[in-house]
């Protein structure tokens, strides 16, 4: 992985600059890149932080095996780091990534080890959860998805398209508010795939409400 933030001195600087505990950690929340998604919660101390931006690799202090590690060692889901910030007090750390290999950020092999909610966020779905699903499910590639199916067919994903927008019309005119709901839904999932499959993501289209919100 050809990539790097800082060159060895510029690297040195900031980790230098850090505040780190007792133990010489601070913590680092991984959030995707493209959809600002949080993924883990790691620790790193001070050498991490210098291999992270001269590399541009995930790289992580362990404190059950008291050493280095790098991301995607053993997986192969790497990371390859777009972006570092540091919090008001300079004692934490934020790497916006692009994880590699299957995607998984997670050691028990999923996107993101944040996927237990509580209260009245378990019955909400996100534009960018739902982005991130079907993101996952074009990587993991399964012929029986319908996803799948959608994004290898520009045909069929533009005819269910047009049939999903005029039966949303139809909902609108004629039926009650479920029914409305049901299709405004099945509207956004498709045309999500749909972009998707021309390699559009949900961030360029918020990208894009920005710029007309500025207008």
């Amino acid at each position: 992985m050809k990539y790097s933030l800082a060159g060895k001195k510029e690297a040195e600087k900031f980790a230098a600059g850090l505040t780190y505990s007792k133990q010489g950690l601070l913590p680092v929340i991984v959030a995707d890149f493209a959809t600002g998604k949080a993924l883990m919660l790691a620790y790193a101390n001070s050498e991490a932080v210098k291999r992270t931006l001269m590399r541009g690799e995930g790289w992580f202090f362990s404190r059950s095996r008291n050493s280095l590690w790098k991301k995607g060692e053993t997986s192969g889901n790497a990371m390859r780091v777009r972006a570092v910030s540091v919090d008001c007090d300079q004692d934490s750390l934020l790497y916006k990534v692009e994880v590699l290999g299957a995607k998984n950020a997670c050691h028990t092999g999923r996107k993101s080890c944040f996927v237990q909610k509580f209260g009245k966020e378990q019955e909400r779905l996100s534009l960018s959860e739902l982005d991130w699903i079907i993101a996952g499910r074009i990587a993991e590639g399964t012929q029986a998805s319908y996803t799948v199916k959608l994004v290898r067919s520009k045909k069929l994903a533009v005819e269910k398209l047009r049939e999903e927008a005029e039966e949303l019309a139809e909902a609108l005119e004629e039926k009650g508010r479920r029914e409305i709901i049901w299709e405004a839904c099945d509207l956004v999932y498709h045309a999500l795939v749909a972009v998707r499959a021309r390699g559009i993501t949900l961030a360029e289209l918020e990208r894009e409400l920005a710029r007309r919100n500025k207008a």
